[in-house]
């Protein structure tokens, strides 16, 4: 995807699996762009000049008051738990390594016995990297996009303080009704079977390598009117998950956050009605069956378990905070199959 203030992640070049777009029913093509050429991938704070973004934040603070109590109390205990995986543990008694000064005594005490050495021991603990992936769709404005633009704030500050990696990203259209996209289709004649026909607009609201203090501000973009348009999952979970398995950290966790399923009225009307829902349950298997990523999904007020083996459904935007942060503290929690803890 092409536009002005992309960013892509880094990491090291590995072999990755590939998504292959299935054959559709009856001869239909497989899922596909009519073009990318109106696509972005854009930062957030390119989307709104400073002045407003300050406002917006400022917006979303006032109303992140009365939700603090009962989150940060979750919070708090899953920073505990993960502070506690990360113990520190040392061998002792070493000719070399660091010096441990609390043996010196006793070498005080008799000359004959020789420094005592410490080194930390090789743990299992895990680099971790979380990516909540946002639906920016209009369906979500009003309480679900201010709560999620809440959650993901608590998320990101929990996680950071332990080590943690997070990334926060939305994704929308750029325009209702099929944008330039659907111009070009037009101007080219009406070809049948258009594919995807509007155009992309996936968000960064803060980058996994970017600290929380110079990102918070982004959140607020959320209430901004006119963001939230459609919503095409199946392509916004391909773009999170190729840029969780660019970074180099072992465990990859992917979380969706949505209300609904795929709705684009311009790709719809001109495809098959179950077009964009059928490109995201293949992404879906994909991801579950086929990747080292770890999907979840919470979905606010829709049965979002009917696409995903792991997700949960909340039917108040209320209860995301909470359930954010308690399928983290799930997953963390989970074993390798060897009986230690992921992140032990």
């Amino acid at each position: 995807m092409g536009g002005s203030g992309t960013e892509e992640a880094g990491g090291p070049s590995r072999q990755r699996p590939q998504f292959e777009p299935k054959p559709g029913e009856g001869g239909e093509r497989p899922y596909h762009p009519y073009t990318t050429q109106y696509d972005e991938v854009v930062l957030a704070e390119d989307l709104c000049d400073p002045e407003e973004l300050a406002r917006l934040r400022h917006q979303l603070d006032q109303q992140m008051a009365h939700l603090q109590g009962v989150v940060a109390k979750l919070a708090n205990r899953l920073q505990r738990k993960l502070m506690a995986q990360q113990t520190r543990s040392w061998d002792f008694d070493l000719e070399e390594g660091i010096l441990d000064t609390g043996r010196l005594a006793r070498v005080v005490a008799n000359p004959t016995h020789s420094l005592s050495f410490k080194v930390e021991k090789e743990t299992d603990f895990r680099d971790t990297v979380v990516t909540l992936l946002i639906d920016n769709s209009g369906s979500m404005r009003g309480r679900p996009i201010t709560v999620a633009a809440m959650s993901a704030e608590i998320l990101a500050r929990t996680l950071e303080r332990c080590a943690v990696k997070v990334e926060v990203l939305g994704f929308t259209t750029r325009a209702w009704k099929g944008g330039q996209a659907r111009e070009k289709w037009m101007a080219d004649g009406k070809r049948p079977q258009p594919g995807r026909l509007n155009d992309l607009r996936h968000i960064v609201y803060k980058a996994a390598d970017a600290p929380w203090r110079r990102t918070r501000r982004n959140m607020g973009l959320m209430l901004r009117e006119g963001i939230l348009k459609e919503n095409i999952d199946g392509e916004a979970l391909l773009w999170a998950h190729d840029r969780l398995l660019a970074r180099s950290e072992q465990r990859r966790i992917l979380m969706v956050i949505s209300d609904g399923a795929p709705v684009d009225d311009s790709t719809l009307s001109v495809n098959p009605g179950n077009y964009l829902e059928k490109h995201l349950r293949d992404v879906i298997e994909f991801i579950e069956t086929r990747s080292p990523v770890e999907l979840i999904a919470i979905g606010i007020g829709h049965d979002v378990t009917r696409y995903y083996r792991r997700a949960v459904t909340i039917m108040d935007a209320e209860e995301l905070g909470g359930t954010v942060m308690r399928q983290l503290t799930a997953l963390f929690d989970e074993t390798d199959g060897s009986g230690r803890r992921f992140l032990a």
